[in-house]
């Protein structure tokens, strides 16, 4: 199989409300990082370009299904008590069952990308999604093994 890979960043705010085996800082406090994403895609047959896909093209794919959707936004999860404050006094708040956390964000982020990766070429595959929060610490995901 071939692969590329490229990575986006944007700046978000969370927090990690009901979480009994976390830190209590980013438990209690709402917090921001600058996320960095990586993305994983490959085929088994190159394009008649050569390419596993067209850098260009995946950044923009990306860049429209997460980082314009994410970018200074902050995520909460729906039973978090501030969660409606925050909701109805700040302009981008994103509302989930889950706790949103890095591999929360990897597994949807690559749930997302694998649903319209397909529109472009069927043959594309994620492999996998990365989502570092900070210097030393990365969360992934890489779907279903089979």
């Amino acid at each position: 199989m071939y692969t590329v890979k490229t990575k986006i960043s944007f700046e978000a705010a969370h927090r990690l409300y009901n979480v009994d085996t976390y830190s209590s800082e980013c438990r209690d406090n709402l917090h921001g990082h600058s996320y960095k994403v990586s993305i994983v895609v490959g085929v088994e047959k190159l394009n008649s370009a050569g390419m596993v896909i067209d850098f260009k093209l995946l950044k923009q794919i990306i860049r429209t299904e997460i980082e314009s959707k994410y970018d200074h936004a902050c995520i909460l999860r729906k039973c978090d008590p501030i969660a409606d404050t925050i909701y109805n006094n700040c302009r981008k708040v994103i509302l989930v069952d889950e706790s949103p956390t890095a591999e929360w964000m990897a597994k949807e982020f690559y749930e997302t990308l694998n649903s319209t990766i397909h529109n472009f070429d069927k043959n594309l595959k994620i492999i996998s999604v990365g989502v570092q929060e900070t210097e030393n610490n990365i969360a992934y995901y890489t779907g279903e093994q089979r």
